[in-house]
């Protein structure tokens, strides 16, 4: 069974499920759901590939987060300055946070969520794009991106059981991640691509879990076709995902 956050409720005090809770047996089909739209960048998209990099932040008063689960870790998904810009500051396109679920009743997991960023001076993160939530020692691997709560399995796929070659589909988006190239640093060169069209949407470089520190940022670079409203969002989520992925393979 899928949560439908779209089903009415029977009162004004209804109880809303929380990620702590178990979570439903997922043997149902993903539901026909529209995930929030990319538009920071405006109505057009970049005539050229835009480079990002998640940068660390360190919120005011992360105690006070009214999130469910007080995160330990954040990243800002940030786009590069252009050259004849540089005085100002570029906004962030997405907050993402990492934390340990010590749920009693179920696995101990990573939680990640993506969420767009509120106010600089907000302890609150904005709007929800997704979240994923990835046992440490057992199968469990849950998603939720917009509407629909889903396993991952029944999203992401791995091709020919490579840990580092897998493809997406969430309704109608498919992408294929290629992460098989290694950079010369040893960090993973993984591209994105439209399945099964094979049009380069983006290109994805993660440190190097074997690298000394300090690490350097990942870095994520994506291109015209890949800023659509239907697409930012999944590649976020997915490369996010693809990057734990390889690390708890090695």
């Amino acid at each position: 069974m899928i949560i439908d956050p779209h089903l009415p409720q029977t009162g004004p005090d209804a109880p809303v499920p929380t990620t702590a809770e178990a979570l439903p047996d997922y043997t149902s089909a993903l539901q026909s759901a529209n995930p929030p739209r990319y538009s920071t960048l405006g109505a057009s998209p970049p005539s050229q590939p835009v480079t990002y990099t998640f940068t660390p932040w360190t919120p005011s008063n992360p105690s006070s987060s009214s999130s469910s689960f007080p995160s330990e870790g954040y990243l800002l998904l940030i786009p590069r300055p252009f050259t004849h810009n540089l005085r100002q500051q570029p906004e962030p396109l997405y907050r993402i946070s990492a934390c340990i679920n010590l749920n009693p009743f179920l696995p101990i997991s990573y939680i990640t969520q993506v969420h767009r960023p509120g106010p600089w001076d907000a302890e609150t993160p904005g709007e929800l794009v997704g979240k994923f939530e990835l046992s440490l020692n057992q199968k469990r691997a849950i998603l939720t991106f917009g509407d629909t709560t889903t396993r991952l399995s029944n999203v992401l796929s791995s091709v020919n059981g490579s840990s580092r070659h897998w493809t997406w589909t969430f309704n109608s988006i498919n992408l294929r991640w290629d992460c098989r190239t290694n950079i010369d640093d040893g960090s993973p060169m993984c591209i994105c691509y439209s399945h099964p069209t094979d049009h380069q949407l983006a290109s994805f470089v993660p440190p190097s879990p074997e690298a000394s520190p300090p690490l350097p940022p990942a870095v994520l670079t994506v291109f015209p076709r890949g800023h659509a409203d239907d697409l930012f969002d999944h590649i976020v989520a997915s490369a996010l995902i693809v990057e734990r992925k390889m690390t708890a393979a090695m």
